[in-house]
């Protein structure tokens, strides 16, 4: 399990409150906008891929739901008592996604405990007349980070799923993976027109690049096709959140440290600083050269100029400095330990 970001976003937080007048507005803007963003991301943020499975009728979805499993799962009645109703298939003890799910308002929960990497959400069928069914997908796809879209050889073009939802979904293209089902029941050449036909009626959506990828997750004879194609583009979904989660640490530190050195703390104050201030204070050019010495710039700087030879005003933005450096020193020791814990839990 991924070490919680809140102790880090905390300190960054503080950082950004006590670098008021110290550093650059531009600067704690962006560290603001970053430490919500990332707030909002940590809730439900898992070392897993969290995958939504979706699609019409008979596309296959609770099929493909076993086959990436390796279990039987959505045919479990006890825990899925009606067919329209979505379910969630995850990792055990994983409070990000366990949230994310109560959140969703799914109910048919089935924990397992053997770690493949996954945590999977068979989403009800999407022809259906129910508004509850696409209002579940759209509030879905922001939250997770890959979507399986099934199709099968006949409805593949099924303008219900097309015209009424694919095409004001396409701003999520990144995410999806869509999945030309049951190509068991066609030849080669059949399978390879179909897969180009849907691929066309894609761009027509609004995708610029749709992946389509042929598969039969459950053949009457013999063993699922194309599972493992399928499974790589997950993995590398996998690499892609981890090394996400990597710069967003690395990206709440550099904006930490970024307001610091606004302010050039890591400099450090001389004892006498307050002492070589007040002396030169109300001489422009003998202040200008004491502060050029200790390396103070940025507003910092403006305010000490502006304080003239008042040593309260003076020692207040000091004692504020030495603050933001002590602040953004803890998160970078925060930032280090959940860095280290991460990668511990990846190996």
């Amino acid at each position: 399990m991924l070490r919680d970001l809140t102790p880090a976003l905390d300190l960054l937080d503080l950082a950004i409150a006590s670098s008021d007048g110290l550093a650059s507005e531009a600067d704690r803007k962006t560290a603001a906008v970053l430490a919500a963003a990332a707030r909002r991301r940590q809730n439900y943020f898992s070392g897993a891929v969290i995958v939504a499975i979706a699609g019409g009728t008979g596309s296959g979805k609770s099929s493909l739901l076993n086959a990436l499993a390796g279990r039987e799962v959505a045919s479990v009645s006890a825990l899925r008592p009606h067919t329209d109703e979505p379910l969630a298939w995850i990792p055990a003890g994983d409070d990000a996604i366990s949230a994310m799910v109560a959140a969703l308002g799914v109910n048919a929960v089935v924990e397992y405990d053997d770690g493949n990497g996954l945590a999977i959400i068979d989403l009800p069928d999407l022809d259906s007349v129910e508004h509850d069914h696409r209002s579940l997908v759209e509030v879905t796809l922001p939250l997770v980070d890959a979507v399986i879209w099934m199709f099968d050889p006949v409805k593949y073009h099924d303008p219900s799923i097309h015209d009424e939802f694919l095409a004001v979904v396409t701003e999520y293209e990144p995410v999806f993976i869509f999945v030309l089902n049951k190509i068991d029941l066609l030849d080669e050449a059949g399978s390879d027109a179909v897969e180009a036909h849907l691929s066309d009626v894609l761009k027509m959506d609004g995708f610029h690049d749709p992946e389509v990828l042929a598969v039969a997750v459950a053949p009457p004879d013999g063993e699922p096709i194309g599972i493992e194609m399928l499974m790589a583009s997950l993995e590398r979904t996998l690499v892609d959140k981890r090394a996400d989660r990597v710069k967003l640490v690395a990206d709440i530190l550099r904006a930490g440290r970024r307001l610091a050195g606004d302010a050039n703390v890591w400099i450090g104050t001389p004892d006498d600083a307050h002492d070589q201030i007040r002396d030169a204070a109300g001489e422009a050019d003998r202040l200008s050269h004491v502060l050029d010495r200790l390396e103070i710039g940025g507003p910092l700087r403006a305010e000490i100029v502006s304080s003239d030879d008042d040593a309260g005003a003076i020692d207040k933005e000091l004692r504020r400095r030495a603050e933001l450096a002590a602040v953004v020193a803890a998160l970078g020791v925060v930032c280090a330990e959940i860095s280290h814990h991460d990668r511990r839990q990846q190996l």
